[in-house]
């Protein structure tokens, strides 16, 4: 049986995996592309004698790559085997899809295009006529729902005579780009591809073709007509960027086989109408806070009903353990150590997938890239861009995959700016330092507002401080951003649920190893040197016959042994600094684990403070009872602006090779956050 390989390419939320799931009797293998973490999905099936293997690229509007997805999908498009390209357009969003489906046809190779989302545009009123579109560009196209299970037979027919045949897109610019694409193309020599395509991504100065044919012998010969041929091209449209140029060639096109082969959709849709009150000039961002509120509100009250079972469970399973581990060392480490820290950090598991479900929701239902639309308007007066939004709302989930998707942003500027303040937004990981210092020291009518207060209030001075990077640093304004605003849908409950299910292994297996070992050390640290103190105190002990002198005792000298252990002598050297702002060499001391990971700042107070305890409610107590509401503010305002954790220092690092702005990045958020904490206890000082 011959087997036909498709790449299927298409824009961001074309539907593509809707298209794969709903091909019956198709056989789905899930892996990753060769060397990247990145999502490969193919599909097997057969029809008409052939068998049929989809490649699911990542989604990309361009082949020019900003992200790791993006650059996947164009590597293969490149270098990958295939016999046919499948491109999904959405044919809601006919121009801006066709404009990428040009470039996909740059490349000469056999092609079909599949109008998917067609019922929705039907329903308004909307035709396209495939069989003209085929007349005029080479390109088999047919019209789908993928949703609905429409066209997709007549698709694949389509699909397989256009591989029997060898059909190529016929697509041509304008006469000058065309006259010195054709100048271009005769000094091309040997090469593995097509040469028109070769002509056309030099003449885009495109990076990568430029590498492969920078090496031929021939490119001597070709060097002196690409530069006459970009210059002549650039004065015509009196533009330097070649980029532009095409993307507004490609664009003029979309429009002229729009306007002959389509009937414009009219009639009003249900998310336009939704719409014109979330996106409102007035109402849209107040509607986005009102969100963010509900879903902070959420987070806490909701979140806090679990925490005493999960309590409960630890407390059992510390006294299941405690029962088989002799008298010693080993059993005072996993008993006093490791099972309290875990246990208070795993409570705060329920709170974390609240907060991570809210933003999946607003992402699966599309209203994140509304928000991202609304707060467009706010970013630009603080120096940022629209697209800055997304990664620094990422920043609340992780700080790694946000400074990640800042690549996403062009302009070097606002990209560093970006990354700059990603570290304000607080991450799912400090959530559990909030909830317990909240649920310590406020009201549980106000716990909610305070934690929407944090969350926000970092965010607005993260924006303050972009302002002034902005002023003082990277004088110029922002790349203007246009934005995409995909159709409301309904959430995927197995999507969703999967999400949350890697997201909670991910936590337990952090919270099961390496909180585990962080505790462990902490544990250590804190219980010696003790040889001396607990021989002086075991004399005490046996001569006492009470049990609850001898608890008492052994309270004592647990004390005395932290009070004068390791780990009290590192908190104590920066003692005198924090000082001002109330806090204690315990709070010190957690605050420096929060480097390796923030989560650790809760077990480590867990081991300083809680003792043997897993219940969350005794440490909230313990909490509430050892620090001053000064010290749990300044604690609250630190840990919102001072550095993230290692992993999310390592990626900026890797994002951005320059020293200086390293340095920059590794010393400025903790000097802001110190003197930020020090405002804050000086005035609360002040007035109260």
């Amino acid at each position: 049986m011959v087997e036909i390989k498709i790449a299927l390419v298409g824009q961001p939320n074309v539907g593509k995996s809707h298209l794969i799931n709903s091909i019956s009797g198709a056989t789905l293998h899930v892996g990753n592309f060769s060397g990247v973490t990145v999502e490969k999905k193919e599909v097997e099936f057969e029809r008409d004698g052939y068998r049929l293997k989809l490649i699911d690229l990542p989604g990309t509007y361009s082949l020019h790559p900003y992200t790791p997805e993006e650059r996947v999908t164009k590597e293969f498009l490149l270098n990958g085997e295939y016999d046919l390209i499948l491109n999904v357009v959405d044919s809601n969003q006919l121009q801006k899809n066709l404009t990428f489906s040009w470039q996909i046809a740059d490349l000469n190779k056999p092609m079909v295009i599949a109008f998917n989302m067609y019922d929705e545009y039907s329903k308004r009123g909307g035709e396209i006529d495939t069989e003209k579109f085929f007349k005029l560009t080479n390109i088999r196209a047919q019209n789908v729902s993928a949703k609905e299970n429409f066209g997709l037979e007549e698709l694949f027919k389509k699909v397989i005579k256009t591989y029997q045949e060898q059909n190529k897109p016929r697509i041509y610019y304008s006469e000058i780009i065309e006259e010195e694409i054709e100048n271009v193309r005769e000094k091309i020599k040997d090469c593995r591809f097509d040469k028109r395509f070769v002509a056309i991504r030099l003449l885009e100065d495109d990076e990568d073709i430029y590498k492969i044919v920078h090496e031929k012998p021939w490119f001597v010969e070709l060097l002196p007509q690409l530069n006459e041929s970009k210059q002549i091209i650039k004065n015509e449209y009196d533009e330097d960027d070649l980029k532009e140029i095409f993307f507004e060639e490609r664009l003029a096109l979309s429009k002229g086989i729009i306007s002959q082969v389509a009937k414009i959709a009219k009639r009003e849709t249900l998310s336009e109408k939704i719409d014109k009150i979330l996106i409102h000039p007035v109402l849209g961002l107040p509607i986005f806070l009102f969100v963010m509120w509900l879903l902070f509100q959420a987070t806490f009250n909701l979140g806090a009903a679990p925490m005493d079972y999960i309590a409960s469970v630890f407390d059992s399973i510390s006294n299941f353990v405690g029962k088989f581990l002799p008298d010693g060392i080993l059993k005072d480490a996993i008993i006093n150590g490791v099972i309290p820290a875990i246990g208070a950090v795993v409570m705060f598991l329920p709170n974390i997938l609240i907060l991570f479900l809210g933003i999946n929701l607003m992402e699966q239902t599309g209203y994140m890239a509304r928000a991202a639309y609304v707060m467009d308007g706010i970013l630009k007066r603080f120096g940022l861009q629209g697209r800055a939004f997304i990664p620094l709302v990422s920043g609340f989930g992780c700080s790694v995959p946000a400074y990640m998707a800042a690549r996403t942003l062009k302009n070097p500027k606002d990209r560093l700016i970006t990354m700059l303040i990603i570290g304000f937004m607080s991450c799912g990981a400090r959530l559990p330092i909030y909830v317990l210092l909240v649920s310590a020291f406020f009201a549980p009518e106000v716990q909610g507002n305070v934690m929407f207060a944090i969350y926000i209030g970092g965010a607005l001075v993260g924006l303050i401080v972009a302002k002034i990077l902005r002023i003082v640093l990277f004088k110029g304004e922002p790349e203007p951003f246009v934005m995409e605003l995909p159709k409301y849908r309904f959430p995927k409950i197995k999507a969703l649920l999967f999400d949350l299910w890697i997201k909670t292994k991910t936590y337990l297996k952090k919270a099961g190893v390496f909180i585990a070992l962080a505790s462990l050390a902490v544990w250590f640290l804190s219980s010696f040197p003790r040889e001396n103190i607990v021989k002086e105190y075991s004399l005490k002990i046996a001569h006492v016959k009470s049990e609850v002198k001898k608890e008492e005792l052994k309270e004592e000298m647990r004390k005395k042994i932290l009070e004068n252990s390791y780990i009290a002598r590192i908190g104590k050297i920066m003692e005198p600094i924090t000082k001002p702002l109330d806090l204690s060499w315990r709070e010190d001391v957690a605050l420096l684990s929060g480097l390796a990971a923030k989560e650790t700042v809760v077990s480590t107070m867990a081991v300083l403070y809680g003792g043997n305890s897993s219940n969350s409610k005794k440490l909230i107590e313990i909490i509430r009872n050892s620090l001053p509401f000064t010290a749990a503010v300044a604690m609250i305002i630190v840990v919102m602006f001072y550095s993230p954790c290692v992993a999310a220092m390592s990626t900026f690092y890797a994002e951005v090779p320059q020293w200086v702005w390293r340095i920059f990045y590794t010393i400025y958020p903790n000097v802001f956050a110190y003197f930020a904490a020090l405002l804050a206890v000086s005035l609360i000082k002040l007035f109260s």
